[in-house]
């Protein structure tokens, strides 16, 4: 695993490999990505034999058994990570029990089942048309430059970053191929995505229904139906969320983490901490690493 070598000195639970060698493949305990982007292939999957070209994507987990026969010259790169990197509630023992209630989790869940889920039609593969795979290269490629530069205390906040940006893309392709219609992603879906992927921005509630396409008075309707909360009560808890992983796993300033996360003032940032939780940010970070 890689240690946040300049910053905190902890272990992240992640690493990112430019050439995978397929030993010891997938890696146990962790969900593995890894994108293929040349090559011709042989292999098996789950007992699911294919002969494939890329470019393709595997998302595996130590469950899932995989034997390569063939690839010819190829280029794959590969991240794993545990789940508890998108989200500390995600524990090996509640993603088993899946008795999560909190709405946030509960997607960020959801977004792992892409690692877990098995079907007729999906074996822990999704073939990729080439400028898919062009984006998602992009995207892994800045998770191989943070993972090995660690240029400031926030590179750890940007992988995972570029990782839900990958997870939020091939959702849906995944759930045509599991041919959900209960899971498939309404608007209110693609606006959470992108408060999400985009919370650190001056986000707005006209913004966000201009992003998706939907009237700011329907989309506030359905985010009350599905979260409980108007949009913008939601992105300020997201927002508040992030602020309490980072100051649990960083060393960042509290004016860095207001900015970080969508803060134009440290002040603002922590009244609106301090009346949430009932605890300053400091007094926050102090607690959790004690």
């Amino acid at each position: 695993m890689i240690k946040d070598r300049r910053y905190t000195g902890n272990m992240i639970y992640i690493d990112f490999f430019a050439k995978e060698s397929f030993q010891n493949y997938p890696t146990p305990k962790f969900l593995t990505m890894t994108l293929v982007t040349d090559g011709t292939w042989e292999f098996s999957l789950n007992q699911y034999n294919y002969n494939i070209t890329a470019p393709f994507i595997f998302f595996l987990n130590d469950s899932d058994d995989i034997t390569i026969k063939s690839t010819g010259n190829y280029a794959a790169k590969t991240f794993i990570f545990h789940p508890a990197f998108i989200n500390s509630s995600l524990t090996e023992e509640a993603i088993f029990h899946n008795t999560f209630e909190n709405i946030e989790v509960i997607h960020d869940r959801n977004l792992i089942d892409v690692f877990l889920r098995r079907t007729t039609k999906y074996h822990g593969l999704l073939s990729l048309d080439a400028p898919s795979a062009l984006q998602i290269n992009s995207w892994m490629s800045m998770i191989g430059i943070e993972c090995l530069s660690q240029s400031d205390g926030r590179w750890t906040c940007r992988a995972r970053k570029y990782l839900l940006q990958i997870l939020f893309f091939m959702e849906d392709l995944f759930l045509v191929l599991c041919n959900d219609q209960i899971l498939k992603k309404k608007p209110i879906d693609y606006a959470l995505e992108y408060i999400q992927s985009n919370y650190n921005l001056g986000l707005t509630l006209e913004g966000i229904s201009k992003h998706v396409g939907v009237n700011r008075t329907t989309l506030n309707n359905m985010c009350k139906q599905k979260t409980g909360m108007t949009l913008i009560q939601y992105l300020n808890n997201y927002r508040l969320k992030v602020a309490k992983e980072t100051l649990s796993h960083t060393n960042l300033t509290l004016s860095e983490i207001s900015i970080s996360c969508g803060y134009n003032y440290e002040s603002y940032f922590i009244k609106t901490f301090t009346d949430n939780f009932g605890i300053s940010p400091n007094e926050y970070r102090k607690k959790v690493n004690m």
